[in-house]
């Protein structure tokens, strides 16, 4: 097993347990904008958003309004993403 894979997958899946928990409190939204998202998660976000394994949602009902992520959502994808990698390389 590559331990930098793992560490990776480890990472992942603790942020994501610490994601949901904050949401569950009430103290993160749970949301984070287009250009936010592409930002902190780079080319695998969007390889994600083109290939329609993860969806946006308007933040209104006008075309021009901002397009939102769930970041829980976006989480378990590369969480899954990074565990099927590992698999493969094994």
């Amino acid at each position: 097993m590559n331990p930098s894979n793992l560490e990776r997958l480890i990472a992942t899946a603790a942020e994501l347990g610490a994601t949901i928990a904050l949401q569950r409190q009430g103290l993160a939204s749970g949301e984070i904008s287009e250009r936010e998202a592409f930002r902190t998660y780079g080319a695998w976000m969007r390889r994600a958003v083109e290939e329609g394994r993860i969806m946006p949602h308007r933040s209104g009902v006008a075309r021009n309004s901002k397009k939102m992520y769930n970041v829980s959502a976006i989480l378990a994808l590369r969480a899954s993403d990074e565990a099927r990698a590992e698999l493969k390389i094994r």
